[in-house]
């Protein structure tokens, strides 16, 4: 069986709707945090208007003030926090009030999860929650405090069921679910579908989703102890293993509408019918649909009445906020139409027609280029932040999204992938047609070669796989330590191939005062030195280039080297929003590539000629000759 595992470096956003509170009903108007206190302004969820067709007219322009927001400046804006599903509609949200672009905005915007968003506000270190409910460990702690907030229905999610497209089963009960989560209903034909084991995967038990399904679905009836394979760490990774998990269609996962539909988290999966009813806006608005869940706007009880927390929280309820709420893709509590996600039309399509989660050496894919198909993390501008996957050249993809980094230089991937112990490295050429296992604990690239280390040996590798060296410790005349120092080090140094010369450490000489560089020469078969100044300046570095602008620098292609064609990057900022343009080397400018409000973190790469453009929603891909889009997927958070 394929197994969840955990993926290194990625601190995982988890969906953060939390369970109902204890003690009573929260569903409806304003909880004050005083027994029986209720907000009878707050809109009425339980007789809603479904006369009319749940098709989303063209609503305004964010940031263009036509829902009729307040407006206020960035230091008078109040602190938002709440669930990561939110985040997007905070956003949104921000973007009205201070009349910026959404991307300048989205910056404001770092939501710590449902849970944590409580605490933060009971804290003191947020004014206005956009989230969903609370746990009752929460609800106590305010009771404990006793503190007052005001907590009012915003808009509607549902919890969704999600097995593989390919399944036949359309359908499911939510007496059937909770028979499949007790263990008491164990195959697909007893569904009506193939005769196929049912494999439940599960959430972590502090995942929001998690919540939802012991509150809305098992409702006190004990939940199968999941395997340990069976138990996903984020949901990213859940739809994931429903999409392919051991190859078959056999799982069955679940999330919620907005993460699905908006998010396109469902492509190669399929949202079930529950007690018949199809999972879309205008049912989940009336309560047809069986499982839903408000997102709730907080604020603290002692808010002024002019104050800017308050004035926001009453827009937000008014029909410019639920106009905006509809506009973003949710589920309004108002009777407003959900917009379409307004996603653009997917590009690119598939080299094999299923989904893949190994490669598969061939001669014919044309070179294979990474890209970003998943976020796992609010900390976007890493590239350990995405799972990645292999597409070639001409935008098909090779492998799916399961590699927590894909490095790439000289001529060689080095796919990475998280064990439980650690991670895991394979090599594969750049071409695709051969690849290794992931038999490897440390790499190391370079343009001569990739450097694969084990805690026994290092192999070293060329372009076309085949093997120039491998050696041992004892090979080397190095000790053990030493050896493990060359891959596995906290400090700068890691050891490089450079032509016949592998470096093993760097040493200082005490009377001199200089630096040398130890390496194993392959040809003699013996360790020398040398200074480091010569063996830095013998090594390929970047070229001395004569920038066209101030605050210009250079994005040179991972794969081909500094020979091949680059990018210009330009930086530019006004103080509030920062903008970086992106330049061929004759200083044309590429206008599809420049970026607003990014920070201080380069999102732009270049590999064998296909320019990644990698930013909090989405991942888009260039031909840099040609300037063609080849590619794009759409990211959204995990746990969104």
């Amino acid at each position: 069986m394929k197994k969840l595992i955990p993926l290194m470096l990625i601190l995982a956003l988890l969906l953060s709707a939390c369970s109902q509170p204890a003690g009573g009903d929260t569903a409806q108007g304003t909880d004050t945090g005083d027994t029986g206190t209720e907000d009878t302004s707050a809109p009425d969820t339980s007789t809603p208007d479904t006369s009319a067709p749940d098709t989303a007219p063209d609503y305004p322009e964010v940031g263009k003030n036509a829902y009729g927001a307040p407006r206020f400046t960035r230091e008078e804006l109040p602190r938002f926090d709440g669930s990561t599903a939110t985040a997007p509609l905070a956003a949104a949200v921000c973007a009205e009030i201070l009349g910026e672009s959404r991307e300048s905005a989205g910056e404001l915007i770092t939501f710590s999860r449902t849970t944590n968003s409580y605490y933060n506000l009971l804290d003191g270190y947020a004014d206005i929650l956009i989230v969903s409910e609370g746990s009752a460990e929460v609800y106590a702690e305010r009771e404990k405090r006793g503190f007052a907030w005001e907590q009012t229905p915003l808009a509607l999610d549902a919890f969704v069921f999600v097995v593989n497209e390919d399944n036949p089963v359309d359908s499911i009960t939510v007496e059937e679910a909770r028979k499949i989560y007790s263990g008491q209903i164990t195959n697909w034909s007893q569904l009506g579908g193939e005769d196929r084991e049912i494999i439940p995967l599960q959430r972590n038990p502090e995942a929001g989703s998690q919540s939802l399904m012991e509150k809305l679905v098992m409702r006190g009836t004990p939940m199968l102890e999941p395997k340990k394979e069976y138990l996903a760490d984020s949901m990213g990774e859940l739809m994931e293993f429903v999409r392919g998990y051991d190859d078959s269609p056999g799982a069955i996962g679940y999330s919620v509408y907005y993460y699905a539909r908006e998010m396109r988290a469902a492509r190669g999966l399929k949202l079930l019918r529950v007690d018949g009813v199809e999972p879309e806006p205008s049912a989940i608005r009336s309560g047809q649909y069986p499982l839903t869940n408000p997102y709730y706007v907080v604020i603290p009880a002692s808010a002024g009445e002019d104050s800017p927390t308050r004035l926001i929280r009453d827009w937000l309820l008014s029909e410019g906020g639920q106009k905006l709420a509809a506009a973003e893709g949710y589920v309004s509590v108002a009777d407003y139409p959900t917009a379409d996600s307004g996603l653009p039309p997917e590009v690119g399509g598939r080299y094999y027609p299923d989904y893949t989660a190994e490669l598969k050496p061939a001669d014919d894919y044309g070179g294979l280029v990474p890209y970003a198909g998943l976020r796992l993390s609010d900390d976007w501008y890493v590239d350990t932040g995405c799972l990645y996957g292999l597409m070639t050249r001409d935008g098909r993809v090779v492998v799916d999204p399961v590699y927590s980094q894909v490095s790439v230089m000289g001529g060689v991937l080095v796919l990475t992938r998280g064990q439980e112990d650690g991670p895991r490295f394979a090599a594969a050429g750049l071409s695709g047609k051969w690849v290794t296992g992931y038999d490897y604990t440390g790499f190391s690239l370079s343009e001569t070669g990739v450097s694969l280390f084990t805690d026994r040996d290092v192999t070293l590798m060329v372009a076309d796989g085949s093997v120039a060296a491998r050696l041992t410790p004892e090979d080397m005349g190095i000790s053990r330590e030493l050896f493990e120092g060359m891959f596995r080090n906290e400090e700068i140094f890691t050891s490089q191939w450079i032509g016949d010369k592998l470096s093993v450490t760097e040493l200082y000489d005490e009377d001199t005062g200089e630096f040398y560089m130890q390496y194993y020469n392959l040809t003699t078969g013996k360790l020398e030195t040398m200074d480091s100044n010569t063996w830095y300046t013998s090594t390929p570095g970047y070229p001395d280039e004569t920038p066209p602008f101030e605050n210009t620098y250079a994005v040179y292609d991972a794969a081909r080297g500094f020979d091949a064609p680059y990018l210009w990057e330009r930086w530019d900022n006004d103080g509030s929003v920062s903008r970086r343009t992106y330049y061929r080397q004759d200083g044309t400018v590429l206008p599809e590539l420049t970026i607003l409000g990014v920070g201080d973190f380069r999102v732009v790469t270049l590999t064998d000629g296909i320019v990644e453009k990698l930013e909090l929603d989405r991942a888009e891909y260039y031909d840099l000759e040609t300037g063609r889009l080849i590619f794009r997927t759409y990211l959204g958070y995990d746990g969104q």
